[in-house]
């Protein structure tokens, strides 16, 4: 009986370490995105206007709001706009840029494209942003992540949502 037990309690323990070693492994493959939600009033800080030879407007906002579970933050854009194409009709083009958002914990990078439409409200660009984690710093060094945008252009009001994975999370 003693034998049997004794093989009982191997088996268990066996059972234990790798039931252990996948929780770990799954710890280490890290948590989920978690939700990451944003929005910022800016104003013009400066502009390059080369729409008539380039077709290229460029200008750099600056701006504050708040970035959900980070609080107060402010917010420097700097992006080129492709006047020279038209992606959703008469009077659209395309933006390309960075983001750089300052909150307590860190400096959060984020690229960003979009496409600026003409609608009866003025114009609106909705478009995509990815984290660039080498260039963020504090908290948000190493994160991975990307979402969407909209800016309301008539207000300067830009609105970003998406998913944030930091690099030091762990499930």
């Amino acid at each position: 009986m003693r034998v049997a037990g004794s093989k009982r309690l191997r088996l268990v323990a066996t059972a234990l370490v790798a039931l252990v070693g996948g929780v770990l492994a799954h710890s280490a493959a890290g948590a989920p995105n978690e939700e990451f939600s944003a929005s910022f009033v800016e104003s013009r800080a400066s502009t390059t206007d080369r729409i008539a030879d380039l077709g290229i407007f460029q200008f750099v906002n600056t701006g504050t709001g708040t970035v959900d579970g980070f609080g107060a933050a402010t917010v420097v854009l700097a992006m080129s706009q492709d006047r020279s194409v038209q992606p959703c009709g008469a009077g659209s083009w395309t933006n390309a840029g960075v983001r750089r958002i300052v909150v307590s914990g860190g400096v959060l990078v984020l690229r960003t494209l979009a496409y600026v439409c003409q609608t009866a409200g003025g114009p609106q660009a909705t478009g995509s942003w990815t984290v660039d984690g080498a260039s963020s710093t504090g908290a948000f060094a190493g994160a991975r992540g990307s979402g969407t945008e909209s800016v309301d252009i008539p207000t300067r009001t830009s609105t970003l949502t998406g998913k944030l994975k930091l690099a030091g999370e762990q499930a």
